[in-house]
């Protein structure tokens, strides 16, 4: 039986590809409904009765395109099943890797959701899940230059595709944990994810390094009588080789990328232990305690749903006629140990009722606005302080209603 070429795949699956791509968008569109009317009726009462309602309206639609999806799979792997069954080595001379690519796995859907502090390793670090094809593995760990021929598949490849997954699980895991930060800082905290030095010591630190097939140059003291590849050129190809083996095990097995999801959530959460237990901790503070601080509850007029920020809170608890409150910087300039980009220091001050120039808070981060809303939420967290201007607020506030009682009496009077 002749060899099914690259050509020959494209040509008559196109179309089957084509339909499984139409049913894939209709059920991701579903699932995108159902988010939306779920996050509408989360908070309101009685949400249970209501989320059944919507459960039941939406599954109509959703359940029946899921169908759909594993008949899809059902026919692919009875029209590739002869061609799948070919590929039994990676260098076999019988063989090319068109035969390999035909027979790799769709991987199934993942939920990316945010961290927490019991996503963080007490100690160590989580295992390294294995690669389940012996193909894959063999490719993800062998350079270009060790092929037997140009058609074999090796690392780079692999690598393409395993930077593109890492790229998306690192935007998806800070997008959901930090739903505050800028979308700088985001891009900042996702660089130290996913730059090579951090990759390339991951390689080091599972090991990786010592199972790959690569030229002489990049060995520790180069090709005999030739070339040695340099420091920079190592670090990069080792960080590439984690990506590839990223890739390798996400379409080793259907069950590949959920894997990987899990195992890089907790790898990448000590790199931002402090981060996330920062945005822990900082979340309920704000939502629980800071919001009943006088007795009675702030809500945001416009969107009660919505939490206040902490500047806007500060201004509700202790602000009125005749208060200012100001952000400045102070210290000394300096740099964040991890990013080295600078690091902000904002302290805020509050002016009126007597008091003059008082620090209320003071507060750091990599922007002047989130350092300045790291100020304020301190200054709320001082309830001595808080008690004592809600109590300047509340006697200004009885002091302008009896000015304005007498000067009505007046009024009448006269």
């Amino acid at each position: 039986m002749s060899k099914r070429s690259y050509a020959d795949f494209t040509s008559k699956d196109a179309t089957s590809v084509s339909q499984i791509l139409e049913h894939a968008e209709d059920l991701l569109r579903a699932a995108k409904a159902l988010k939306q009317e779920l996050e509408t009726v989360r908070d309101a009462p009685e949400a249970n009765d209501q989320i059944i309602l919507v459960l039941a309206r939406h599954n109509k639609k959703i359940l029946p395109t899921a169908q759909l999806l594993v008949q899809d799979e059902t026919s692919a792997a009875e029209r590739h099943k002869a061609a799948s069954s070919k590929i039994q080595k990676l260098n076999h001379s019988n063989e090319s890797s068109e035969d390999a690519t035909a027979a790799l796995i769709i991987p199934a859907p993942v939920s990316l959701t945010r961290w927490t502090p019991q996503d963080i390793p007490s100690s160590g670090m989580p295992p390294l899940p294995p690669v389940l094809d012996p193909i894959l593995e063999q490719a993800a760990l062998t350079h270009s230059g060790m092929v037997a021929r140009p058609t074999d598949m090796s690392y780079e490849r692999l690598e393409w595709l395993g930077d593109a997954y890492l790229y998306l699980m690192a935007t998806s895991f800070i997008y959901q944990t930090f739903s505050s930060l800028s979308a700088g800082r985001c891009s900042q905290l996702r660089e130290r994810l996913i730059k090579n030095e951090t990759l390339h010591n991951y390689t080091i630190q599972y090991g990786i390094n010592k199972r790959t097939r690569f030229p002489a140059e990049f060995g520790l003291h180069g090709r005999i009588g030739g070339t040695q590849a340099s420091q920079t050129a190592k670090k990069k190809v080792l960080g590439d080789v984690f990506e590839s083996y990223v890739a390798a095990v996400i379409l080793g097995d259907t069950e590949g990328l959920p894997r990987v999801a899990a195992w890089m959530k907790s790898l990448w959460s000590k790199l931002l232990a402090h981060e996330i237990q920062k945005e822990y901790n900082s979340r309920p503070r704000l939502m629980h305690d800071h919001l009943s601080i006088d007795g009675r509850d702030y809500k945001n007029e416009k969107d009660p749903k919505q939490d206040l920020s902490p500047k806007t809170l500060l201004v509700q608890v202790i602000g009125t006629k005749g208060v200012k409150l100001s952000y400045t910087d102070v210290g000394e300039p300096k740099k964040d140990k991890h990013s080295k980009l600078p690091w902000y220091t904002v302290a805020v001050f509050y002016d009126g009722l007597g008091e003059r120039n008082l620090q209320l808070g003071v507060g750091s981060a990599l922007s002047k606005k989130e350092a300045g809303a790291n100020a304020a939420r301190y200054a709320l967290e001082n309830k001595t302080l808080i008690k004592r201007l809600q109590t300047k607020k509340e006697e200004a506030r009885k002091s302008a209603e009896l000015a304005e009682s007498v000067q009505q009496e007046y009024d009448n009077w006269s």
